[in-house]
């Protein structure tokens, strides 16, 4: 066991809060522990996350991509079974999908964008590694006037 076997604890984590910013930017609040931090978003993954979890996902006319890939993944036998928001290296968070299967799971590495909105489809059980979440500051989403509680 090496010095830094606890960088890689998972500390279970929660949606909170989308945060429309600029017009064009998004920033996705989470909760872990009752502390809060502020994660960023790009405009395509904010909107789409705010499509689900606002309800819209619920019921559409045509499904996302996210929601043909749970389809294709729930008649194969595969469920997500967790999301792991695991590294992060400059502007870019790394997520590892894992999907239960009966007789064999598997993991995918995406980013932090369709990640969230996987999870939002589904409320699989989400956890931040230490490491990643000791680069985050913590974050006060309170007096931001647009913004989407979840």
């Amino acid at each position: 066991m090496n010095n830094n076997t606890h960088c890689f604890e998972l500390i279970e984590c929660h949606l909170n809060k989308i945060i429309f910013e600029n017009q064009s930017d998004y920033i996705v609040s989470i909760l872990v522990d009752d502390e809060e931090y502020g994660l960023s978003l790009n405009s395509n993954d904010g909107t789409l996350l705010t499509f689900c979890d606002s309800g819209c996902a619920d019921n559409p006319h045509i499904n996302i991509i996210h929601q043909v890939l749970l389809k294709f993944l729930k008649q194969t036998g595969f469920e997500l079974s967790r999301v792991i928001i695991e590294a992060k290296y400059g502007d870019v968070t790394y997520c590892r999908l894992h999907w239960a299967h009966n007789k064999q799971d598997i993991y995918n590495i995406v980013g932090i964008g369709d990640a969230l909105i996987l999870q939002s489809l589904t409320q699989a059980p989400m956890f931040i590694s230490k490491f990643v979440l000791d680069q985050f500051e913590q974050f006060d989403s309170d007096g931001y006037m647009e913004s989407f509680d979840i």
